[in-house]
């Protein structure tokens, strides 16, 4: 990835009204029919200006930093122009451009916990209008129930007329105070979006329940791996001994106390079994007193924190990928063990069972006893050879999930909110009003209003057309989009020709 690391870039002045979209060039000579003729138009004109926004994005790493990424540069392939706006991670602040000419907004804002910043619905206001004037968007895609980044973003949005989608990642309860907290905001927030993105059938389920949506405004997108960056290498196991590999944050959402249960009852049947654990977290240190107490300090080695690009190198020298959590939406990690041919033994939680055919996957209950027996099972067909070999498995994977579909099926997403209206104030007012409850309603409706008087008080003391606009670095204005544009004309004027 390439970086800049300046506050300011170059900027073209021009008036903010200026956004339409590039226009289908008009002197193409052609024999064809009109229908050819409309279909290029479709393919050259439908491109949209999309702002991604959340907490969570590099340099930390995660499920919804490497989705928001993959997702970005290939909606960039697309011909879409995408910026990302996230929140400043110690001197990485400013603008930043990554590969493809991604763009990354790092605005100074405070962190409160855990990489999510402190909101107020208004001191956000003036960084996210800023961003989304001096780029031009038309759509807003949030990211993530845990960034109160993403929900400023939706608000403030909505207040400037724009249109907004939002992606679920994650799987909540209903019975616990945060859970009920969390999931009013989420019906606050998404009472008046466009439309919403899950990542399992399950989590849609979970996600309409717990904000009280239309099942006809969520659709279900799930998650990818890059299968290049997954293969399998035989040569790097040692086949002297069967190694199960686990990687995941270790904390309690994870199962990792299962896992300080599962280890010395393996250990203790299996002389020739080792466990190689990747990642960092507050129960790590659980694991350690088990490793210390069974001494088994040959046979459990933990990695600590592993970078992206370390993850396959360790998942190869494996024979069994183990996943333990207490909840999922949509588990990534099984995916890239299965791509790198691993047997892959996992709970049967929330989205999982969705996820990898019956075939490439044992699952199990949530508990010691049930993780065990379907391990057992598992290093039995290892032993006697009854499994599939790692090309077989990676073969199977690779077309299961592609970053290209999901970018495809988002991209209809896009297309279906951008012929939507955009809500007017009153009508959001009477839908925060009726669905969000006496108290959260009223309360969020004064928000509102008061973020809409903010707004104007901003557009009269910076009007929009006096913000310079940005050169765009993708998209079908950037110079690798116009190539584009030019090569798609040429490529449907030969065949028009032929």
């Amino acid at each position: 990835m390439r970086e800049h690391g300046g506050l300011h870039i170059t900027m073209v002045h021009r008036k903010r009204g200026h956004t339409h979209a590039p226009k289908t060039p008009s002197s193409v000579d052609t024999h064809s029919s009109s229908s050819t003729l409309r279909h290029t138009d479709h393919e050259l004109g439908m491109k949209h200006r999309i702002c991604m926004v959340s907490d969570f994005f590099y340099p930390n790493m995660g499920g919804v930093e490497s989705h928001i990424y993959q997702l970005s540069q290939c909606l960039i392939e697309k011909g879409h122009k995408v910026v990302i706006a996230t929140h400043a991670y110690g001197d990485r602040r400013g603008i930043r451009y990554l590969t493809s000419g991604l763009k990354v907004y790092y605005l100074p804002l405070q962190v409160m916990y855990n990489q999510s910043t402190a909101t107020t619905c208004f001191h956000s206001l003036p960084l996210l209008r800023c961003v989304f004037v001096r780029e031009r968007i038309t759509i807003v895609h949030a990211h993530s129930s845990f960034s109160a980044m993403a929900h400023d973003a939706l608000f403030h949005a909505k207040t400037m007329g724009l249109n907004t989608v939002f992606t679920d990642h994650s799987l909540f309860g209903f019975a616990d105070l945060s859970s009920v907290l969390t999931n009013k905001l989420l019906t606050v927030s998404l009472c008046d979006t466009n439309h919403i993105v899950c990542v399992s059938f399950t989590s849609k389920e979970n996600t309409v329940l717990r904000a009280a949506l239309d099942p006809e405004i969520v659709s279900v997108i799930p998650n990818a791996v890059d299968p290049t960056d997954f293969t399998p290498d035989p040569c790097r196991r040692d086949n002297s001994k069967v190694t199960i590999v686990v990687i995941s944050r270790l904390v309690y959402r994870k199962g990792i106390d299962l896992l300080s249960g599962i280890i010395p009852e393996l250990c203790a049947k299996h002389p020739d079994l080792c466990f190689l654990i990747g990642g960092e977290g507050p129960k790590r240190i659980i694991l350690e007193e088990v490793r210390e107490k069974y001494q088994l300090h040959d046979r459990v080695r933990l990695l600590g924190a592993l970078d992206h690009k370390d993850v396959r190198d360790v998942l190869v020298q494996g024979h069994i990928f183990l996943n333990t959590s207490l909840t999922e939406a949509f588990c990534m990690a099984i995916v890239e063990g299965a791509s790198c041919g691993l047997q892959v033994v996992s709970t049967r939680v929330g989205g999982i069972p969705e996820v990898l055919p019956d075939e490439l996957v044992t699952l199990c209950e949530p508990s010691v006893r049930s993780l065990c027996d379907g391990l057992e099972t598992v290093i039995a067909r290892i032993r006697t050879g009854n499994v599939a070999s790692p090309a077989t498995i990676h073969r199977k994977v690779r077309t299961l999930y592609t970053w290209r579909n999901v970018a495809e099926r988002t991209e209809k997403v896009y297309n279906r909110v951008c012929r939507e209206p955009v809500l007017p104030f009153s009508e959001r007012l009477h839908r925060l009003w009726s669905q969000c409850g006496a108290v959260a309603g009223s309360i969020f409706s004064f928000f509102a209003v008061i973020s809409f008087l903010f707004l104007l008080l901003l557009q009269w003391l910076r009007p929009d057309h006096l913000i310079d606009v940005a050169i765009d670095s993708s998209g079908p204005h950037s110079r690798t989009g116009q190539q584009l544009s030019k090569k798609k004309v040429k490529h449907y004027t030969q065949l028009c020709q032929d």
